[in-house]
């Protein structure tokens, strides 16, 4: 029953919410060393985001062409977490990197509370 109500459209919407959350931290983090010397900007890469898809099955490897490289399990070869470190904080880069991530986060939740409206009307509308 669980899988039926939290199909995987939730599932895609919980990790988004994580990575928004994680997102967060590292830009306040950076922000709150702006002005210690040696510090250097620390972001999520793209590898990272990849990880995850592959880990949830999101995103599945495929061979298009018979010279490309089989893994033999990606999931295993890209594991580790990684955030990558940049040049020293720039304000105004990270004050967009924090609205944007911002906005994405109040998106994320605006659309799961229009899911579980449309679960709560089809339960209250199913028991009439």
């Amino acid at each position: 029953m669980s899988s039926i109500v939290f199909d995987r459209t939730v599932k895609m919407m919980e990790d988004r919410l994580s990575l928004n959350s994680l997102n967060q931290k590292l830009i306040s983090g950076n922000l709150a060393n702006l002005n210690t010397p040696g510090y250097k900007t620390r972001e999520l890469s793209f590898d990272q985001t990849l990880r995850e898809s592959l880990q949830e099955h999101v995103l599945q490897m495929v061979r298009s062409n018979d010279s490309h490289i089989t893994p033999d399990d990606p999931v295993q070869a890209m594991s580790a977490r990684e955030v990558t470190e940049a040049g020293p904080v720039d304000l105004d880069t990270e004050m967009v990197k924090l609205t944007k991530n911002s906005i994405e986060y109040q998106y994320m939740v605006a659309m799961l509370n229009k899911k579980f409206a449309m679960l709560k009307t089809a339960i209250g509308e199913g028991g009439a």
